[in-house]
């Protein structure tokens, strides 16, 4: 099984303020045919940096990759045209086409003949479950449709290779369920590369992910391979002054002055000892990134709560 998708030592710089900002720093992956892959890290730590890179929407400051076996530099048309790209922000849709004209619109970008066009658009729209509002302008769309009339364009080619960058941010949990669906139907066929928030997602479509911070990646593997760094977690209740700093990152939730925490076994004597440990349990993929990857933010929709102490909110 070759690799689809290999980056060589690559490099992102930005200026700011006569300063140099490395937003990747020595990236080195490989993705294998036919893997979904997952690219987890906070704000700014460059996944959508990378996947720019990979479409050729932006230039590495040094170092390469590889997509479909051509170098994004040198051969950007052939990467082009094997890639599907779709994030999250999507503003290139034309608000007062169809979703269906819209497709055509794109799949001309690709010199694709219109005959098979009419038939592929129509095919991708009951794929992903817009038949009944192809004809529908695009600004009648919600937020969920457009999420989904994004998969269908970023497909309307045929690409061996996806990149979906936060492809599921803001739209609701029925949608994005339905959009996962989507995802894994596809999955057998494709080689992804995804970025998204909420580790829920994460675990479910990912075979391998990637922890990056501060545009390095510091560690990859399965969610069972990343889950058995951490170990058995302890859940504790804290009196929230006494928290320390170093343990603020497993806060899941706090009421009435006390704060209720998920921290890895090892940790278990930075405790203080006014606290009440509730049980062990086995890691979940949020409590894998609170402990290595640190500050960056967590989707609350998506955190673990104490099933027997329901009073407990994040």
């Amino acid at each position: 099984m070759g690799n689809e998708i290999v980056t060589i030592n690559l490099c992102r710089e930005f200026r700011s303020n006569k300063k140099i900002i490395k937003a990747l720093n020595n990236i080195n992956m490989e993705i294998p045919k036919g893997v979904t892959a997952a690219l987890v890290g906070p704000n700014g730590a460059g996944k959508t940096t990378l996947i720019k890179i990979l479409s050729t929407l932006m230039l590495p400051t040094s170092g390469t990759a590889y997509v479909h076996g051509f170098d994004i530099i040198k051969e950007t048309k052939n990467v082009r045209a094997s890639i599907g790209l779709a994030t999250g922000g999507e503003r290139t849709f034309y608000f007062r086409l169809t979703g269906y004209e819209n497709l055509l619109f794109f799949a001309s970008l690709y010199g694709l003949p219109l005959k098979d066009t009419k038939s592929k658009s129509k095919e991708l729209l009951d794929i992903v479950g817009l038949s009944d509002f192809a004809d529908y302008p695009y600004m009648k769309y919600s937020l969920g449709m457009q999420r989904r009339l994004a998969l269908a364009r970023a497909l309307i080619n045929d690409p061996p290779i996806l990149l979906l960058d936060e492809p599921t941010l803001g739209i609701d949990p029925i949608s994005a369920r339905e959009f996962r669906r989507l995802i894994k139907m596809i999955s057998s066929k494709k080689t992804i590369l995804l970025t998204s928030h909420y580790m829920g997602e994460i675990e479910e479509l990912s075979d391998i992910i990637f922890l990056i911070k501060d545009g390095k990646i510091i560690l990859k593997g399965t969610s069972q391979e990343l889950k058995n760094k951490i170990g058995k977690i302890i859940e504790v209740i804290v009196p929230a002054t006494l928290v320390s700093d170093n343990l603020s990152k497993y806060v899941v939730g706090i009421r009435a002055n006390r704060a209720y925490l998920r921290i890895p076994k090892s940790l278990i004597d930075q405790i203080d000892g006014k606290s009440e440990i509730i049980g062990e349990t086995d890691p979940t993929l949020e409590d894998v990134y609170a402990a290595l990857i640190g500050s960056g933010p967590i989707d609350k929709g998506t955190r673990v709560k104490p099933v027997r102490f329901g009073r407990w909110q994040a």
